[in-house]
């Protein structure tokens, strides 16, 4: 009856231990040691830089595709063009014939 559940029980124990401790000693350099603050103020400095990046690559996307439009109407422009002119040519030759 309980011939694998202790020994499941304790190395849930154990890795219950190790991932507490991992975070415990992390939580404390973070926040308790001089070299915590100067962590936490790379991590903010860090965060900042990805935040302005962020914004400098979703204002250049916004442009990319504001131009993929612009050239997508241009397209459309020309085929629509292309079908007046075929249409004006195919007048104009069965008005000469």
């Amino acid at each position: 009856m309980f011939g694998s559940k202790p020994k499941r029980s304790h190395i849930e124990l154990f890795e219950g231990l190790i991932i507490g401790g991992s975070l415990a000693a992390a939580a404390t350099f973070i926040f308790g040691t001089k070299q915590g603050k100067d962590l936490q103020k790379k991590i903010v400095d860090q965060y900042k830089k990805l935040g302005r990046t962020t914004a400098h690559m979703k204002t250049k996307i916004a442009k990319v595709l504001k131009l993929h439009g612009a050239k997508k109407i241009k397209r459309a422009i020309k085929a629509k063009a292309r079908k007046i002119k075929s249409k004006i040519k195919r007048r104009v030759t069965r008005k000469a014939a």
